[in-house]
């Protein structure tokens, strides 16, 4: 409505067909000699929206305004008592409760009637001393403004609520008693509202009263109206006067049943059921079907919800009816100010409600977590839902919902693994719509992933198994995380999570990552990769390192990969486990065929190490290969990566003597070379350490436990130590062997004797030996070891 227009008075008798305004200042019934018309500039149709309810609704908020004030009594101190027979209807105002009717002759404050009058309905809505002055009929004439106990203050409501009820299709002659002046209300033939004042004769006023007091005596009217002293407004009366049209037209009675919708304007004036009525310092919640989808504000309706019309501001449909204790309503009354002060007032009555009527959580949970209709009881409820309110909701669910896990949809929507943790956890799924999850969430109330991972870190620590695949898992995954540096330092545990599905947990504030206790098994790992035939151990290590080293630098957060990079950071993480499964291939592909052997011989043992030169690595890649004492170094053992091998290592020594060590050793050459070798001292126990020199983030590759075989020592062919000497002779005339010529023979340290060469016929030379003195002789030279 717009607040712009303005009254205008006029003195006159033919007010209805003068339509000459002037401008006036306020005007008071003191100021007027005999009669004026007040003249508004507002048209017929102003307020088109509003019907009778709404106008009745404004006569019925002023009454009981001005019986507030009049009287200075509280608001909760105002009660109405109804009557009714066959031919009236009587709301009486009391300042006693409603069960002391005995004492409503004395204590009536004012009353509101139907009844039939010269055979026409016609209503009555009496105020005891109080006054209506003409500036009351103004735009913005008002005295409510800053009153917290009136629910009007806009000013225009009594001109509006007139004008309503004079137009079709209402059609009701409206007229006044107050003051001593009788005012009567009508269109004029340019469609203008206007009202007539006309001041009442001492003999007029007299005969009114006595028809009061009479109609006391024989109705059940507990007081009689005195014109001078108090206001009363009389509707429906058969008289003649112009329609919205400016035509004149034969008003009409208000009929039973039209004064009965009327009265749906004020809860006050309805026989509502108080066990169906829960009232709070903040308001009432209305559980009666009849009043379900309605708005009072101060008992006063704003709006009734229709099945094709909510009356909320959100538009959605209302569950309940609610009467507010405070609020500001918009221009049109037909809401508080806005949709966010309608949802906090809702909330603050169920607060109230909830506090001492906890058996009723049940019923705002079911509006919660109604998903259709969507309830405007509990709109914005996230927002501006009280403390206590959700503290109720959260004890509800947990008590009276036992065993369920509640969930929003979006939270499973988002999560695949959702029912398998579910399972884990050993919950029944119970589903929240999202604004209500928000709700309960602040309360502590975790998703099924936070739940899992709870869990997870609260798991008790295992020790890894001695066995070969627990160790190589175990070791592998060290060095994936040691090799990516922004999973460098991160300490790795196994943990007994019990059923929980969760692999694996990275706790980034503790730099700690936690795993499954089902990856050290060979059982386990086949089972959570999927494999149903057999597989090399080997390859099922391979798997399960990637796995989970995939899994840890998937958990790390965005923010530590670089973002102002022309590519986005998504691609870098994909790069970091691209980079790890690499390098864990690798070092499958050189352990697969790794071997270690350990010779031993009489007086020293041979190391050697072989590997497969066409996998794992490039031929020409540098690698550094070190045999370490168990007794001195085995905590290198500890080193996962080459750049942790210190750069200089002073036990180690890197002689070419064939002569065996009695310390570590090293060695660098390419990877092409194949295999390494080295003599040591006789029983003691070294183990074996091959890096890759070309990537510092290479794994470095232990040996494992050797193979261990016994050498077979043969006899080492020497000279005697008083054989000739000879020194190259002449030219020889042939190569064979047959021929006669110089000859010489030798013997070993057991005296087996070589002879070489056929001596020649001369005195000087001895003789030759026949055949026979060969028999059983060694012609054999054997390899020096």
């Amino acid at each position: 409505m717009a607040s712009g227009a303005g009254l205008q008075a006029q003195d006159g008798r033919g007010f209805l067909d003068n339509d000459a305004d002037t401008v006036e200042s306020r005007v008071t019934l003191e100021s007027i000699n005999k009669r004026k018309s007040i003249h508004s500039s507002i048209a017929s149709n102003y307020a088109a929206r509003w019907g009778p309810v709404e106008a009745f609704r404004e006569l019925v908020q002023n009454w009981r305004d001005a019986i507030i004030k009049s009287f200075d009594i509280a608001e909760g101190d105002f009660h109405v008592v109804r009557q009714e027979n066959e031919n009236e209807i009587l709301y009486t105002a009391t300042k006693s409760g409603p069960d002391q009717e005995s004492e409503a002759n004395q204590m009536c404050l004012g009353y509101i009637r139907w009844s039939v009058q010269n055979g026409a309905g016609t209503v009555e809505i009496s105020n005891r001393q109080t006054t209506l002055e003409p500036w009351h009929l103004d735009m913005g004439g008002t005295s409510k403004r800053n009153d917290t106990t009136q629910a009007g203050v806009h000013g225009e409501g009594l001109k509006v609520a007139l004008l309503v009820l004079l137009r079709k299709p209402q059609n009701h002659a409206v007229r006044c008693h107050s003051g001593g002046f009788s005012w009567t209300f009508d269109f004029t033939n340019q469609r203008r509202f206007v009202a007539c004042l006309t001041k009442m004769s001492p003999t007029a006023i007299t005969k009114a009263y006595d028809r009061a007091k009479n109609d006391v005596t024989h109705s059940r009217l507990p007081i009689a109206i005195n014109p001078s002293e108090d206001v009363q407004f009389f509707i429906g009366s058969s008289t003649k006067g112009r329609d919205e049209n400016g035509h004149p037209t034969q008003r009409d009675q208000v009929t039973r049943e039209q004064f009965k919708q009327w009265t749906k304007a004020a809860l006050f004036l309805q026989d509502i059921d108080e066990g169906m009525t829960i009232r709070t310092k903040d308001g009432d919640l209305l559980i009666d079907s009849d009043f379900s989808g309605n708005i009072y504000l101060k008992g006063l309706l704003l709006k009734e919800s229709s099945p094709d019309r909510s009356a909320s501001r959100t538009g959605k449909k209302l569950k309940y009816g609610y009467n507010f204790a405070n609020g500001i309503t918009n221009r049109e009354r037909e809401s508080v100010a806005s949709a966010d002060d309608e949802s906090r007032a809702i909330l603050a009555i169920w607060n109230q409600v909830l506090l001492s009527n906890k058996h009723l959580v049940g019923k705002f949970h079911g509006l919660l977590n109604s998903e259709e209709p969507e309830y405007a009881d509990v709109a914005r409820a996230e927002v501006f839902i009280h403390m206590e309110s959700r503290d109720y909701l959260k004890n509800y669910l947990l008590e009276e919902l036992e065993g369920m896990w509640f969930f929003a949809v979006k939270e499973k929507s988002q999560n695949p693994r959702f029912d398998q943790i579910l399972e884990g956890l050993g919950h029944r799924p119970y589903e929240l719509r999202d604004s209500y999850w928000n709700i309960v969430r602040a309360t502590g109330f975790r998703t099924a992933k936070e739940e899992e991972q709870k869990q997870f870190l609260a798991a008790d620590t295992v020790t890894i198994p001695e066995d070969e695949f627990s160790q190589s898992v175990h070791r592998l995954i060290r060095a994936g995380l040691e090799s990516c540096r922004l999973t460098r330092g991160v300490n790795v545990i196994f943990v007994n999570a019990g059923r929980l599905e969760l692999d694996s947990f990275y706790s980034e504030p503790q730099r700690l990552f936690k795993i499954h206790q089902k990856w050290l098994t060979i059982k386990g790992a086949k089972e959570e990769l999927g494999f149903t035939s057999k597989i090399l151990m080997s390859s099922l290590m391979l798997n399960v390192a990637k796995r989970l080293l995939a899994d840890a630098i998937t958990q790390l957060s965005s923010r530590h990969f670089p973002h102002d990079q022309p590519r986005p950071r998504q691609w870098y993480r994909k790069q970091a486990i691209t980079e790890g499964d690499q390098r864990i291939l690798e070092n499958a592909q050189i352990k697969q065929d790794f071997e270690y052997i350990v010779k031993r011989h009489k007086e020293f043992d041979l190391l050697k190490v072989k590997w497969n030169t066409n996998t794992g690595l490039t031929s020409e890649s540098q690698i550094a290969f070190q045999f370490h004492r168990e007794s001195t170094c085995a905590h290198f053992k500890d080193i996962l990566i080459t750049r942790d091998i210190p750069s200089h290592m002073p036990c180690c020594i890197r002689t070419t003597n064939s002569r065996p060590i009695q310390t570590c050793w090293e060695g660098t050459f390419p990877f092409g070379h194949g295999t390494c070798e080295v003599r040591v001292k006789r029983g003691e126990k070294y183990f074996a350490m091959l890096s890759n020199k070309s990537d510092r983030d290479s794994f470095v590759i232990l040996s494992g436990k050797p193979h261990i075989t016994e050498a077979v020592d043969r006899p080492t062919l020497v000279l005697n130590d008083g054989v000739d000497t000879y020194k190259l002779g002449a030219e020889i005339e042939s190569l064979d062997i047959m021929t006669p010529r110089d000859w010489f023979d030798g013997t070993n340290s057991i005296g087996t004797k070589a002879v070489v060469g056929i001596p020649k016929n001369s005195a000087s030379q001895k003789r030759p030996a026949s055949d026979d003195d060969y028999t059983g002789r060694e012609a054999k030279i054997r390899r020096l070891q």
